[in-house]
């Protein structure tokens, strides 16, 4: 992580931090030991989550332990989990490397009464107090719309996908892919696998842009990763042009970061789905401080906005995540509004 990304800060990010949830009961503690495991940290948007999270968690008075990072390992997570318990943790937030190899890691916190919440990336089973996330279906299916309505139901569109190893590449991979198959079936899509990974979308990119002249539309299931080598690689083929020019390739993207935003205001990119990254951070840690404290939850609605479903074993609060374009690309209330590049 850099220098200049540990020095991010979210504006107002505290405010209300202990908003109850549906179902809860019993009082928080007033500070316990908190670990964080993530299962990756190759790119912005994983490098602000933590920044912020371990700064909200400090305001709040939590003692933070040193955050361990897998590097894409399933093995070396289930390990970090191990180690943050020796080490004191009373509750863990976690971003999965692999939604269904962290289960064991979960068994594990579980059966040493160490609540664990899921934030961002969700396990796949096992037992977490609670998973915070957008609607990664939903985010598909918006990009699908926004897409497949633009181009009149016609055309090619490249479909760059995450690591369908997380829930998040699996959601927003099949809400895209179902929608166009459902809504507009004459849209030829091209789907192809980044794993996250930077320089695998900016090949991807590459092969598919130099390779298919009559290319219509990009869908990047993560600007943070995706978005500079698009840019780059339709510069480098002369088929980077302004929205509403003519032969204009339409970008839509997921994430919202400070980049994304930058380019709706530039012209270059279409629209972005923003991740509500500041409210992962908020609401993660409001629930990390209640089931630490013995609270319960159910599903519901919730009074922030969103609402709690059941989900293999455990239970997910779905947080609205909105289409951003020139009109409100502004807005304040965007967590890429909110941070300094």
């Amino acid at each position: 992580m850099t220098r200049r990304l540990a020095g991010l800060l979210f504006v107002g990010l505290m405010l209300g931090l202990a908003v109850p949830a549906p179902g809860a009961r019993g009082a928080a503690p007033k500070s316990f030991t908190m670990g964080y495991s993530v299962g990756f940290l190759t790119d912005p948007f994983q490098a602000i989550q933590v920044q912020l999270t371990l700064t909200a968690a400090r305001e709040a008075g939590l003692k933070t332990l040193p955050v361990t990072n897998a590097n894409g390992d399933p093995a070396k997570q289930i390990t970090d989990f191990h180690n943050l318990i020796a080490e004191g943790a009373q509750g863990i937030i976690t971003v999965p490397t692999d939604s269904d190899a962290i289960v064991p890691a979960l068994d594990y916190a579980y059966s040493k009464h160490v609540p664990v919440v899921g934030i961002d990336i969700g396990p796949a089973g096992g037992h977490a107090a609670m998973i915070v996330r957008a609607d990664n279906v939903r985010m598909g299916e918006d990009a699908c719309q926004l897409i497949g309505k633009e181009l009149g139901g016609k055309g090619t569109v490249l479909s760059m996908m995450g690591d369908q190893a997380t829930t998040n590449g699996r959601d927003r991979t099949s809400g895209f892919a179902d929608c166009m198959k459902k809504d507009f079936p004459a849209i030829r899509l091209i789907q192809q696998p980044t794993y996250w990974k930077a320089d695998k979308a900016t090949a991807v990119a590459q092969t598919v842009v130099t390779s298919t002249p009559g290319l219509s539309a990009i869908y990047m299931q993560s600007d943070s990763v995706m978005l500079p080598g698009v840019l780059n690689v339709l510069k480098t083929a002369g088929k980077l042009t302004k929205v509403g020019a003519p032969h204009h390739i339409m970008l839509v993207s997921i994430d919202g970061t400070p980049l994304a935003l930058k380019a709706i205001r530039g012209g270059l990119l279409d629209a972005a789905i923003s991740q509500p990254l500041n409210l992962y951070v908020k609401y993660g840690l409001d629930y990390l401080i209640q089931a630490v404290a013995g609270q319960t939850f159910h599903a519901g609605p919730t009074s922030h906005d969103s609402r709690i479903v059941a989900f293999k074993g455990s239970f997910m609060d779905l947080l609205p995540a909105p289409t951003v374009t020139k009109a409100n690309v502004d807005d304040r209330s965007l967590w890429g509004n909110q941070v300094k590049e």
